[in-house]
């Protein structure tokens, strides 16, 4: 179904510099004639989940056929559900439809399920070398679904974070159920970014297709469904012949197409087996009382046709509430045989119904053999057992074979009506119709207080989902002892540690981390976490890449190939950037054999992309590398080497660092030749130019007040603080001096309409940071602005957020950032409210150089110092945030 692609053998096509890829990815083939099999007749007539089984099939065979260690299939299976989307076969339908498939319905064991995922992500590695990453060792697989996230307000940086921490986890089988990437609100809209890592690499509704947008984490009924147990069965099978206890069986009541009907619990057995004991009660009753008249009757002297009508009268025309054990019945028993009778045996007048109304309400139902009996009888009057005077023949044969007929015929009908009854349809209506117990299922969008308001007593809920006819169709159940765990999924942090940040609820477990920030976090089991210092989260995250990668990345070389690079590269192994390649050949080599005896790969295609996400990030979150730690550095550069040895198919370097001191100014140092080598600029310099003139947008569409991205960039901090920065170029300077008094009185406004949703949060502030331009970076022009920075402070002058701002202007006013720098310093007190404003600062803030500004109509403080010196939110500002004490 699928075969290697003709044209070019790598998947990355060279070319002079970097930013110049052009990326080849592998793609399925045939999908021509197998979406001509989904727009077929015979298609058309299936249901929801039988079209879904016949694509998620196809999808898989694509897969499976895909040649071993080619690809980075996530690629060609996101264009597969976009063609599926495009087609309009399912609706809703996604990567995580597909995993729920694989995981429940394919059959698979976990080892193959374990192979396809290596295919899918690119990455097919002993499954404990992911232990680095998430707690799996010893083959450990957690319960429920997991959970990848991103921070609120998410940038970037954590953005490409968590997405390849889902596509880790995915990879790795980390839970038993889905793997979700959850990114709170959505991929930030107006990065540039996001069009060129995400969009022009895997598809321009990509993002739809992987992503979850959820603001609260939560488990849903789907994240929760499980098949064990499950049994579907159709309603003409007997009830009897279920054993519940034997293997704890769910039992699922549909039709014939597969539609929802019922459920058939352990507990429903009783109550249903009861009602229908007292029709077999009251059959077994009338079967003995028609054995004694019958023989009553020929045991008669002078018997003739004038006793019959008596005696069909006495035995069949008697009332069903008149007979011996009818009697005996509670009045609760009443209710619930008169029910029975009506409403799922359709005999209308119930216990005041005779056994011949009851004949005839069986034969409607398909059991004749009640009025064949009756018939029987009655065909006695026009038998040869009577002579033409009407008297009966002394004939014992022929009485004997009458009265063996009849009896016959009475037990086979007593048999047909218990076989009937002990069906599941009865036995279904007899609890819905009889008992008012309607099917409890819960939507698969259910989340878990619902399922647990729903659950109650039950033993499991179904999990359903609604065609466009209104029909349900069952998927799978919620079992009651699932539910009731203490811990029902788990998570991973992806540039933030804490529970708060997406209101983490306390049945998901959080068991892995990697961030930069400060942390809060208490866990009931052993995590991973990898906190670092760097400014990044990705120089983290690369790192942890590079360690599983060396590992079992050839780099796209064959074997050949890098036995020959090694040759090269010994006859100069004395200096330092040959012993650095060779090191790294050896890698290769170590991988090469791995995957010609075990057949482990990391698909060069995916860790160009994968590199390629990192470099980006890593760039954005350092302003260009222009707020950076030596981690972020080293990391940088072996990443643009790795990027240009993939891309040339060869181990190269093209940044080293050998002849720079290693003194404080490395850092410095290396981050300037970084940033004025061509592969580097290649890379940041279109998007650079690209997000200034978004930005020149932006700041005119703000100032006529239409929807812009000048305060995408804002976060809710420390539960009372709302800190948002907007980065400006050299060249949007002039448009932010021409529109700088509309912008404030617009994060005035914004600020006191948050503050009226949410009265805790009532310290407001927003940073305007100086980036350098591509071009100025690339020509070591870089940092000497002849302007000045701002930080704008509002609060709603309550008591509460008064004290929240001395406390942050009293620990601010120590940094040393701010002491560095005093000199500079000025602050523009604004509105009405700005002698009372200016009151708090002088005493928490002094500064040599103050202004009033009263005339202005929106009151706040502006704080101006020199550009460049005060651009990291998270280390320059949120340290000296003030906390909500709860």
């Amino acid at each position: 179904m699928s075969k290697k692609q003709d044209g070019p053998k790598r998947p990355i096509s060279k070319a002079e510099f970097l930013g110049d890829y052009v990326l080849s990815p592998f793609h399925f083939e045939g999908l021509d004639g197998i979406f001509k099999g989904f727009h077929s007749e015979d298609f058309s007539k299936l249901n929801h989940k039988e079209k879904s089984e016949r694509v998620n099939h196809a999808l898989l065979e694509l897969i499976l056929a895909a040649p071993e260690g080619s690809g980075f299939l996530l690629i060609a299976v996101l264009f597969f559900i976009d063609r599926v989307h495009k087609e309009e076969l399912l609706v809703g339908y996604n990567l995580s439809s597909f995993e729920l498939w694989l995981n429940q319905f394919s059959g698979l064991g976990f080892q193959e399920n374990y192979k396809v995922r290596g295919k899918v992500v690119g990455k097919w590695v002993p499954r404990d070398e992911y232990q680095i990453l998430f707690p799996i060792g010893m083959g450990k697989v957690h319960p429920g679904s997991h959970f990848v996230t991103a921070h609120a307000s998410p940038d970037l940086d954590t953005t490409i974070a968590s997405f390849w921490g889902w596509v880790d986890a995915f990879g790795a089988r980390v839970a038993e159920g889905l793997h979700v990437w959850n990114v709170p609100g959505g991929v930030p809209a107006s990065s540039i970014e996001v069009a060129v890592l995400f969009q022009h690499v895997f598809g321009q509704r990509s993002l739809q297709y992987m992503a979850k947008t959820r603001t609260r984490l939560s488990l849903s009924s789907l994240e929760l469904m499980t098949q064990r147990g499950v049994v579907k069965q159709k309603t003409d099978q007997s009830s009897l012949a279920i054993d519940h206890e034997r293997a704890q069986k769910a039992i699922i009541l549909v039709d014939d197409q597969g539609y929802f009907l019922g459920d058939w619990r352990s507990f429903d057995v009783e109550g249903v087996r009861q009602v229908i004991m007292l029709l077999n009660n009251c059959l077994r009753w009338f079967e003995n009382n028609l054995h004694v008249k019958i023989v009553s009757l020929f045991a008669k002297e002078d018997l003739s046709l004038r006793d019959l009508p008596g005696f069909v009268e006495e035995v069949f025309e008697i009332k069903v509430k008149d007979c011996d054990p009818a009697d005996e019945f509670t009045d609760k028993q009443k209710r619930w045989m008169d029910g029975y009778l009506r409403k799922v045996l359709f005999i209308e007048k119930g216990l005041e119904a005779t056994f011949s109304s009851f004949a005839k309400g069986m034969k409607k139902l398909g059991v004749a053999d009640f009025q064949k009996c009756i018939d029987q009888v009655d065909s006695l009057s026009s038998s040869s057992l009577f002579d033409q005077k009407g008297q009966l023949v002394e004939d014992r044969p022929q009485i004997f074979h009458y009265l063996e007929e009849i009896i016959a015929v009475l037990d086979r009908a007593i048999y047909g009506a218990r076989l009937y009854t002990e069906r599941l349809e009865v036995a279904l209506n007899i609890k819905t119709k009889v008992f008012g117990y309607l099917p409890q299922v819960v939507s698969y969008r259910a989340d878990v207080d619902e399922l647990k308001s729903k659950m109650g007593n039950y033993p499991y809920l179904t999990v359903t989902s609604t065609n466009e006819e209104g029909q349900m169709i069952p998927l799978g159940v919620v079992r009651g002892r699932d539910l009731h765990q203490q811990i029902l999924g788990t998570v991973s942090l992806r540039d933030f540690c804490n529970r708060e940040e997406t209101k983490i609820p306390s049945y998901l477990e959080v068991i892995s981390v990697i961030d930069h920030h400060k942390t809060v976090l208490q866990t009931s089991s052993v995590p991973v976490v990898h906190i670092s210092d760097a400014q990044s989260s990705n120089a983290v995250v690369a790192q942890l890449a590079f360690v599983i990668n060396d590992k079992y990345s050839t780099g796209g070389m064959s074997l050949a190939e890098i036995e020959g690079q090694m040759k090269k590269v010994q006859g100069d192994i004395e200096n330092p950037k040959s012993k650095r390649l060779m090191q790294r050949l050896l890698d290769r080599y170590s991988a090469a054999k791995h995957l010609k005896e075990e057949r482990y790969f990391v698909d060069p295609l995916r860790e160009f992309i994968e590199y390629l996400h990192f470099l980006y990030a890593i760039i954005d979150d350092t302003d260009l590398l222009t707020k950076v730690s030596r981690r972020d550095i080293e990391c940088v550069a072996s990443l643009l080497n790795r990027l240009k040895s993939l891309m040339e198919g060869e181990e190269l370097e093209i940044i080293e660092f050998d002849d720079l001191p290693q003194d404080k100014t490395f850092v410095q140092k290396a981050a300037t030749r970084i940033l004025k080598n061509p592969d580097m600029y290649s890379i940041y310099r279109k998007t650079y130019v690209a997000k200034e003139q978004l930005m020149e947008e932006s700041l005119k569409f703000c100032a006529e007040g239409k929807e812009s991205n000048v305060f995408i960039d804002t976060k809710l901090q420390n539960g009372c603080c709302r800190v948002g920065q907007t980065k400006i170029f050299p060249n949007n300077l002039a448009s932010f001096a021409s529109v700088g008094d509309k912008l404030r009185a617009t994060f005035v406004d914004e600020s006191k309409d948050f503050f009226a949703d949410r009265r805790e949060v009532d310290l407001y502030l927003h940073m305007i940071s100086s980036i350098a331009g591509a071009e100025d970076l690339f020509s070591g022009v870089n940092g000497e602005f002849q302007h000045k920075d701002e930080l704008w402070v509002w609060i709603p002058m309550t008591e509460q957020s008064i004290e929240h701002l001395k406390g942050f202007l009293g620990g601010f006013h120590s940094s040393r950032q701010i002491l560095d720098h005093e000199k500079d310093l000025e602050v523009v007190f604004m509105g009405p409210g700005a002698a009372e404003l200016s009151k708090i600062f002088k005493e928490n803030f002094p500064c040599p150089h103050h202004h009033m500004l009263e005339t202005e109509k929106k009151t706040m403080a502006v704080i101006r110092y020199k550009a460049g010196t005060i651009n990291s939110r998270k280390s320059m500002i949120s340290p000296y945030l003030p906390k909500l004490i709860s």
